[in-house]
């Protein structure tokens, strides 16, 4: 029953049992175990190399090419036509944020560091509207990849609820 050298195989007394804290491998693993986890792990690298593939490349439909990132101002905003709709693309205050285009005049004001209208509109760089009168800006998805900014023009997002301040513009009186 016993194999020599390495006894006795699946049996504890049941005092032992009972305190038993681990388990203890009584014979060597051979080399299909070997090769089985190295099996294993090319199967995860391969996967990982497809995701990074897939994953690494620019968004798709329904996200359309608009601008080169390096043509936006970096300390303000441009307005920019994406798959036959008008948008605000503002990369003033950090990340780069589009909205679907309000009419009239718009741009990032860097003194009051908000979005500012010729017509006395305010709005927070997330997009709420805290002075005039109007609605929030409706968000855009949008993507930057390989120096070109993508936009989804057909799902702008829930504006926020506008919160009046009073605000008044700091660079369109």
């Amino acid at each position: 029953m016993a194999d020599g050298g390495y006894g006795p195989s699946g049996y504890l007394p049941e005092r032992a049992a009972k305190r038993a804290r681990k388990i203890v491998l009584r014979a060597p693993l051979g080399l299909t175990w070997i090769v089985a986890s190295v099996a294993a792990a090319v199967v995860v690298l391969l996967l990982g190399v497809v995701y990074l593939v897939t994953v690494a490349g620019p968004p798709g439909e329904p996200f359309v090419a608009a601008a080169e990132i390096d043509d936006i101002d970096p300390r303000g905003s441009q307005a920019l036509t994406a798959g036959g709709r008008e948008a605000l693309v503002v990369r003033g205050g950090g990340a780069v944020r589009a909205f679907a285009h309000p009419g009239g005049e718009v741009a990032w004001c860097e003194a009051s560091r908000r979005i500012e209208a010729a017509d006395g509109r305010v709005w927070e760089p997330s997009g709420r509207l805290v002075g005039g009168e109007g609605s929030s800006l409706a968000p855009l998805p949008a993507e930057v990849h390989d120096g070109t900014l993508y936009l989804d023009p057909t799902a702008p997002g829930p504006a926020p609820e506008p919160r009046p301040q009073d605000a008044t513009p700091a660079c369109h009186p």
